[in-house]
């Protein structure tokens, strides 16, 4: 998180007040009750970046701070027919997600890290929509639904080098791309990996992450403008994705609660699009471009 500097600056400020006092004043915290957090996500692009996170949440206070992944769970994804103006989940069009870390089969693609659950040979489909079923070891459903948009594609990629060597002796680097906004309502979620590998093995493994919509401007070109941080001869992986807009207030209301994190806080509500815990099940329509800047 990036909340650490500005819980040390409440932390001190804490200190301050407490310590111009003449009493001292204990203050104890109950522990909040744990939760179970689900990530799940699709997309029609790699298989690397379907699979199901589900985790319990950890008390603020805790001192162990282990991530608490559920292992033992039965997790299947349904694929959606269309039938008239409902969608069917059918038995047929079952998927299931396996442990990763209790199949041989699976544990050299992946780190073995408890609660994740991957199927190498499942793969989504744009504008298609999608169940996910979730039983844990204690008998506990969690389900949640979500659609694959259709893909907006990335149009151009635009890139400038300029200033003076580094004493490494690289330059800094200027990044932007266009895309064509459709006429009807888009959100979007951009994803940037540094490094040769475009195969992320997660979304978690990016380095950064931008979530935002088109409700002032559609039906025209835009571009959208990276503030730097790029180096010559870096080399960048750039998912830029639509979702659905019950997954972008998701995101929206994670990245609020990601920036207020702190035990003086107010908590901010999660706009969880899952039924049984809370989380998200995004679908995303992904066009990617590897760019290399020489």
């Amino acid at each position: 998180m990036q909340s650490s500097f500005k819980n040390i600056v409440i932390l001190l400020s804490f200190v301050w007040i407490t310590s111009s006092c003449e009493k001292e004043i204990d203050i104890t915290v109950d522990p909040s009750n744990p939760v179970v957090v689900v990530e799940a996500s699709i997309n029609q692009f790699s298989a690397t970046l379907n699979y199901v996170f589900i985790t319990s949440s950890i008390d603020y206070f805790k001192p162990d701070l282990t991530l608490g992944g559920i292992k033992g769970a039965q997790v299947f994804i349904y694929e959606g027919v269309i039938s008239g103006k409902d969608t069917l989940y059918p038995e047929y069009n079952k998927f299931q997600m396996f442990s990763v870390g209790e199949t041989p089969f699976i544990d050299s693609l992946l780190p073995v890290v408890n609660g994740i659950y991957y199927n190498p040979y499942f793969a989504g489909k744009e504008n298609t929509c999608y169940l996910l079923d979730i039983t844990l070891p204690n008998g506990k459903k969690i389900t949640g639904k979500t659609q694959i948009p259709k893909v907006v594609p990335i149009t151009k990629v635009y890139y400038e080098i300029k200033g003076n060597p580094n004493k490494d002796g690289k330059r800094d680097a200027l990044m932007s791309f266009s895309f064509i906004d459709p006429a009807d309502q888009n959100n979007y979620r951009i994803a940037l990996k540094k490094g040769g590998d475009s195969l992320a093995i997660g979304w978690g493994n990016a380095d950064t992450y931008r979530t935002f919509d088109d409700a002032l401007v559609n039906d025209v070109e835009r571009t959208y403008p990276f503030a730097g941080g790029f180096k010559e001869t870096d080399t960048v992986n750039l998912y830029f994705s639509t979702i659905g807009r019950t997954e972008y207030l998701f995101w929206q209301s994670f990245g609020s609660a990601n920036n207020s994190g702190n035990p003086f806080s107010t908590p901010a509500v999660l706009k969880s699009n899952i039924t049984g815990a809370t989380g998200s099940f995004t679908g995303y329509g992904v066009s990617f471009k590897q760019i290399i800047f020489k």
